[in-house]
């Protein structure tokens, strides 16, 4: 049924004979007008829980960066040639990214679930790419600590 078609609305002429009970009325404005219908509340719950989860793993992202950078930038300066910059950068990729994907994947699903349609495999997608996104940024952080380790070494030996 549309919002055009409203059950119980003025009479019609229909062959089809007389209207919807007020029953059947009031069923149908109920179901148009909660976020949780009884028939899709798995899958508002699994989309629930799949952006609670993600933005836990990106508050504990955005924490284990702070410190990863904290420490790694403690002992570094130029005369050991290490630059602070992609350190922030990989940090800056894991945490924002994934902030950006959550605040997308919310909103598409809010969407989603006013057009009272599935959720859930947006909140998956969303999940998996904000995995993506950690790890991209962790692979950054950690191509900068190899490289600062590997320039000290070889600046030590010489």
């Amino acid at each position: 049924m549309t919002w055009s078609n409203v059950p119980g609305g003025p009479p019609q002429s229909s062959p089809s004979g007389p209207g919807p009970s007020d029953a059947q009325r009031a069923a149908w404005e109920r179901g148009g007008t909660t976020l949780f219908p009884p028939g899709k509340l798995a899958d508002r719950i699994s989309t629930v829980l799949l952006l609670a989860f993600g933005a836990v793993m990106t508050i504990v992202t955005a924490v284990v960066g702070i410190i990863a950078v904290i420490s790694a930038t403690a002992s570094c300066d130029t005369a050991t040639g290490c630059s602070p910059g992609a350190y922030i950068g990989g940090t800056a990729i894991a945490v924002g990214g994934s902030f950006v994907i959550g605040v997308a994947t919310l909103v598409l699903a809010i969407g989603a679930w006013i057009r009272r349609r599935s959720s859930w495999w947006i909140a998956a997608v969303g999940f998996v790419l904000a995995i993506v996104v950690i790890t991209w940024g962790g692979v950054v952080f950690a191509g900068a600590a190899d490289s600062a380790s590997g320039s000290s070494s070889v600046s030590s030996t010489a």
